[in-house]
């Protein structure tokens, strides 16, 4: 059996040594000193999880990171973020919620490290469950978060209904058609309101029923892999 494939990204060679050092025991290693480069590594070793450096030469991380995830055979691959400083700026700018971490370099502990690595694998195998999933299905949201659900219906194309389940809150319904979110519910919210409250629950428990979707022909006038990437932010 084939290890697990962790490509390392940062011009920083004393980060990639101490990373390196933890992980090459365990998974199979790809290294890349620039976001162009670590562009190119993604494609060719297609990785279960990337670790970056947010600030590098050429490519940053997180321009590195969108342009991965728009291409639909690797855009699941979650993220490990390192960063020098406190990541605020940089969550609200790169990360999905619940589908990607962050590190702060003068941080990094094997333990939290390996505990993030484990962490964003065991979502890799979630993923791989649900999408070899015909028809209807269902889960948990620390499971799979909302994020990662509206993109993985996207890129099957499915075509029903996402009920999102929480206690003592109302229930969200979002509807797909092809693959497209074409309306989504909440309560008194709806369209792109009511997607931002759902992206920012954790806790509760998710539904897919497939079927003919009932939303509005014109959805949202926004393209739902343009939400998934521009729209949510944490």
């Amino acid at each position: 059996m084939s290890k697990t494939k962790i490509l390392i990204v940062d011009d920083n060679p004393h980060i990639v040594k101490l990373i390196s050092m933890h992980l090459q025991s365990v998974y199979d290693l790809a290294i890349a000193e620039d976001g162009e480069a670590g562009l190119a590594m993604a494609f060719e070793v297609m990785p279960d999880l990337i670790i970056t450096d947010v600030s590098m030469p050429k490519m940053d991380g997180i321009q590195m990171c969108l342009r991965i995830r728009e291409n639909p055979n690797i855009a699941m691959t979650p993220f490990i973020f390192l960063t020098s400083f406190d990541a605020d700026v940089t969550r609200k700018k790169g990360f999905r919620q619940g589908a990607d971490q962050y590190l702060i370099k003068s941080e990094i502990q094997p333990e939290t490290l390996l505990s993030k690595v484990q962490d964003m694998l065991r979502r890799v195998d979630k993923i791989r469950d649900f999408e070899q999933t015909r028809g209807d299905f269902k889960g948990e949201l620390s499971d799979l978060s909302f994020i990662e659900a509206i993109h993985l219906l996207n890129r099957l194309k499915k075509t029903g209904s996402l009920e999102i389940l929480r206690p003592n809150y109302p229930q969200g319904k979002i509807q797909f058609s092809d693959g497209e979110v074409i309306s989504a519910i909440l309560d008194k919210d709806s369209g792109l309101k009511a997607l931002q409250t759902l992206s920012g629950w954790k806790r509760g428990s998710f539904e897919f029923h497939s079927g003919e979707a009932t939303g509005p022909e014109k959805g949202l006038g926004i393209l739902t892999h343009e939400l998934v990437l521009g729209s949510f932010k944490v």
